[in-house]
Parts: C-alpha cells; structure tokens; sequence
C-alpha cells in the first residue's frame, strides 16, 4: 500500500461501514472540500490571498483526482474560499461534492485501501467501504505523533484538525487518551515555535468558520 495523501487519509478515516456520506453528515464533506484546498496550497498548486484562491502551477499528475475542486478554481479564479465551498457543499445537488468523493474514493480502491460498490436506492452512487487494516494504520500513525512527544507532521496537523472538525477524531480514542489528545490539540494551537502548524490549524478552523456563516 502506497502512502496516502492528505484527503485520501481524511476520506478513508470518515467513511461509514457502507462506505458512503449519510445526508446529515455536512461537516464530513465540508471538511473533505477544506482538506482538498489545503492539499493543494500545501503542494504550491494553489494560493490564498486576501480570502481569495487562484492557481498558480498546474495540476500535478499524482494529484487528478483533486480535479474537481482545481478546475473550480481555475474558472472563477481569484474566487473566495467561501464560494468554492458553497459549490461543493451547499448547492442544491450534492452531485459536486459527490463528483469529488468519487475520484477521491477510486484512488482508495485502486491502492487496496478500500472497496468499491454500488449503493442508493432513488439513485445508485458509488460506494467505497473502507478496509479495516487500511483505516487502522492511518489511526495508529496519528496516535503514534499525537500521543508521544515529538514533532507533528504537517499533514498529520491538517488530518487531526480536519477530523476534530467532522467530528471523527475522538471516536478512534479511548477516554484516557481523549485528556492527553485535548492536551495536545490546545498545545498545537497555541505553538509558537512552528508558526506553520499555527497557521495552518488557524488556515483550516476560519475556513470551517466561513462555512457555517456560508449554511446559515
């Protein structure tokens, strides 16, 4: 199995046991389109200034199946975060984000890192039931860097946060951890020798916040 990257880790740690999105989970795909933005500013395709995203290198080979959320972007660029998540997460079809979820989830089952299926019953949709020891390895690899003292990893930072914020995080915990790992989330926020791992756990929490302003 090949290292997985920043979505394909978060998608395969969000997935039910019927490998899908049920329609009240909102901030699960929320934060699979915010985890898709940061991929890319983190692999310098994209930039963020003034609330405003645009391109500014073309889309890697390895990084097609975040497709979607580029192409986007390239259309309207410079085009406000917010508008980008209301085209994915808030539009009257969830066939965008769902178009996402698919090229994210067929990378999934053509690593082995899930198994691909048909599901709906008004419309059939694919499906991508996670593989148990798959899903495990990228829990224990966070528990490893959250848990022990050390320095994190920038994608571990955006995965943990990006989980905190679906609401995921703290079901791969037992209540003991769950103290220590409320510990370490708040040190990681406050951090001010990595000013990176601050900024970008600010990057991901206002872009959660203009998300909520975007459903209300």
């Amino acid at each position: 199995m090949n290292d997985l990257s920043l979505t394909q880790e978060y998608l395969l740690c969000t997935l039910n046991e019927k490998g899908k999105y049920s329609s009240m989970d909102v901030e699960k795909g929320v934060c699979l389109v915010a985890g898709s933005i940061l991929e890319l500013l983190m692999e310098g395709v994209l930039k963020l200034e003034k609330k405003k995203i645009s391109t500014v290198a073309p889309l890697p080979a390895g990084k097609k199946y975040l497709s979607p959320v580029y192409d986007r972007i390239r259309q309207k660029e410079p085009v406000k975060v917010e508008a980008v998540m209301e085209y994915f997460s808030f539009s009257f079809s969830d066939k965008n984000l769902y178009a996402l979820l698919g090229d994210i989830g067929d990378t999934l089952a053509e690593a082995g890192c899930a198994e691909k299926g048909e599901g709906g019953m008004l419309r059939k949709t694919s499906v991508y039931v996670p593989d148990a020891k798959a899903k495990d390895a990228v829990i224990q690899k966070i528990r490893a860097e959250l848990l022990e003292d050390g320095e994190l990893s920038e994608d571990i930072i955006a995965l943990t946060v990006l989980l905190q914020k679906s609401g995921d995080l703290c079901r791969y915990f037992s209540a003991y951890e769950k103290k220590d790992l409320k510990q370490r989330l708040k040190s990681i926020k406050k951090s001010s020798e990595n000013q990176f791992v601050k900024q970008m756990v600010e990057y991901i929490e206002n872009l959660f916040a203009l998300v909520i302003i975007v459903a209300t």
